[in-house]
């Protein structure tokens, strides 16, 4: 969220700033050239994104993703991202209501063991100062993964250019364990940090850590295309200006919620 974007949705009780970090959309070795698509529904106790509880109250997050895998030059996609408050806790509609639209553009490769994924995204805020103002911003992001049988290390750098003209960064682990051929288990921590420009999303100038994540899931396939899934996860403010500073709720939350998702 920029200056102006920053002051207009803390005024309003945050509206929720952009979606979750960015996703991995990569073309396996295994995986099918062509088109294909991938649509999730999530039902979270909370929205929390990169070091802010932007609703501590549960939230609505439908997206919608389109790609086409080619057989040698990566997969390009593109994506669609919502959140809809369930409660009046942003104070903007009665009973809660849509007040995030995400779009998303990437194109995401394997080279050998190192999934690859550049890509853009332009953040909305219907709702953000009254139903006449739609707020946004925009940023480009670079990811990378070491993919192997031990643990995933992956990092994903992020430059907002619309408004606060800063970098995020954020780098962690991630565990998968198949228990059968329709569960999955996983693990992942993470650490993000920004530069001075980009921490004034929390509070403060100074460039530092920001947050650190940890989260458990599953995901149980009920057939070929439709799959379901939990989430339980906990989020500390790690800067101590930050968290004195905090515009929103909470500097720590052990949040989580359920998933439904169809591939086509």
């Amino acid at each position: 969220m920029k200056t102006g974007m920053m002051m207009a949705a803390v005024a309003a009780v945050a509206t929720g700033l952009m979606a979750q970090e960015a996703p991995v959309a990569v073309q396996e070795e295994d995986s099918e050239t062509g088109w294909g698509m991938e649509a999730t529904a999530d039902l979270f106790s909370a929205y929390v994104w990169r070091g802010c509880v932007y609703n501590d109250r549960p939230v609505f997050q439908p997206a919608a993703e389109l790609t086409y895998a080619t057989a040698d030059y990566g997969t390009f996609g593109a994506g669609l991202w919502s959140n809809f408050d369930l409660t009046d806790r942003n104070r903007q509609v009665s009973g809660g209501g849509l007040n995030e639209i995400d779009y998303q553009l990437f194109y995401g490769i394997d080279v050998g063991e190192v999934s690859l994924e550049i890509g853009h995204y332009w953040y909305t805020f219907p709702r953000a100062n009254g139903q006449d103002y739609w707020a946004s911003t925009r940023e480009v992001y670079v990811y990378a993964a070491y993919n192997n049988d031990l643990v995933t290390p992956f990092a994903c750098l992020t430059y907002d250019y619309a408004d606060y003209d800063g970098f995020y960064l954020n780098v962690g682990l991630n565990k998968e364990v198949s228990l059968s051929d329709q569960l999955t288990l996983g693990a992942e921590v993470s650490l993000g940090a920004g530069d001075d420009d980009y921490m004034a999303y929390v509070g403060t100038d100074d460039a530092g850590l920001m947050d650190f994540n940890a989260a458990v899931y599953a995901d149980f396939s009920l057939t070929d295309s439709v799959s379901v899934g939990g989430r339980i996860a906990w989020m500390s403010l790690i800067d101590s200006d930050a968290r004195d500073a905090e515009p929103y709720w909470d500097e720590d939350i052990l949040w989580g919620g359920l998933s439904v998702s169809a591939s086509f």
